[in-house]
């Protein structure tokens, strides 16, 4: 606990270093950008929304997309993130636009190695958005690094928090009570400044009927319908710090399997991570495109995971989950108000 505590209070040491620095390294084009500040105009034509980071962050800022689209139905949304937005809300009606690219600080590994970054990749994307013009841009990750992308990319309103610094670079600074906020809220909280007001939040997946179907025959050659327990086991998640030992999801899925004849459905990860479950008992292993498997989730009865994507996916398609959380902040990123889950929370 002691080295943890160090590790955060060395890591806000750095990010307020950096706020100081990039404060005065920038300091004249953002005494020039405050003079902007006048303008609060609330017709908006290109609206660009930022969610940089994994799966799980990118369900939850689908909250604001209907809400935003409905107020301004006319205007072109563009989503700043990684690949994962443009398959989870490519067919949603909702964003006009994908810009991809995986920024550095969104990564666990490596991202303050500042010269090993993509500079020449992170310029030509800011560069290519910059032309867009945007009227607006909304990010609710309140990190300094997000402020100055924003900054650059050159929106009319900028608007987001500044809790790990660099508010100056927006040009609507929320409420700096964001460290207590649940990621939704975070996000609801942005267009309530806008006036738009949501009455019940609650994050959005749209999922084709194709996929639907496509779920349907993988689990027609496992499953007799109606006949079985149908269980998923997500054994993954974007930092391996979060994940329950493999080898207990394995003697969960044996346990569950002889006490009710449950099928068991092991998700594979992209990378391999799940290849080699070690479950004594059969098994249905599911290495399958992000799209598909938001539809095998939402067609089987339960799903056992970590503090993941998965997790926010399950609960998006009222899917019932166990969640095993470990150094995660339930409060800020875990399930959202009253949903099917139990939360198992331990330090590991």
């Amino acid at each position: 606990m002691l080295m943890k505590s160090l590790f955060h209070r060395g890591s806000r040491l750095l990010i307020a270093v950096m706020d100081f620095f990039v404060l005065f390294l920038f300091c004249l084009p953002v005494a020039l950008s405050k003079l902007k500040r006048k303008n609060k105009s609330t017709s908006f034509q290109r609206i660009l929304i930022l969610e940089l980071w994994g799966i799980g962050d990118l369900v939850m800022m689908s909250t604001i997309l209907k809400p935003l689209k409905d107020r301004y139905p006319y205007s072109k949304i563009t989503l700043l993130s990684k690949t994962h937005g443009k398959k989870l809300f490519g067919e949603s009606g909702y964003i006009s636009e994908f810009s991809e690219f995986d920024f550095p600080w969104t990564r666990f590994k490596g991202k303050y190695k500042l010269w090993k970054w993509d500079w020449k990749g992170i310029l030509v994307t800011m560069m290519g958005l910059r032309r867009q013009k945007f009227d607006l841009i909304l990010d609710a990750r309140a990190d300094i690094r997000n402020n100055v992308l924003s900054f650059f990319i050159g929106g009319k309103r900028r608007i987001g928090y500044d809790w790990m610094g660099g508010g100056f670079f927006l040009t609507d600074v929320l409420c700096k009570s964001y460290k207590s906020k649940h990621r939704v809220d975070a996000w609801v909280n942005i267009l309530d400044h806008l006036g738009i007001k949501i009455e019940k939040p609650h994050p959005y997946i749209y999922v084709p009927e194709e996929d639907l179907r496509r779920a349907d025959s993988f689990l027609s050659e496992y499953v007799s319908e109606g006949r079985h327990l149908v269980i998923g086991i997500h054994p993954g998640a974007g930092v391996k710090t979060r994940c329950w030992p493999i080898d207990r999801f394995a003697k969960l899925g044996e346990h569950l399997k002889d006490a009710y004849n449950a099928r068991v459905i092991v998700f594979i990860e992209p990378e391999g991570y799940g290849e080699d479950f070690p479950m004594q008992r059969e098994f249905i292993k599911a290495k399958v495109s992000l799209q598909e498997m938001v539809a095998l989730i939402k067609k089987i009865d339960i799903l056992l995971c970590n503090d993941s994507g998965a997790m926010h996916i399950a609960i998006v398609v009222d899917t019932p989950v166990v969640a095993i959380f470990g150094p995660g902040d339930v409060k800020r990123i875990g399930p959202y108000k009253d949903t099917v889950v139990s939360i198992i929370r331990k330090d590991f």
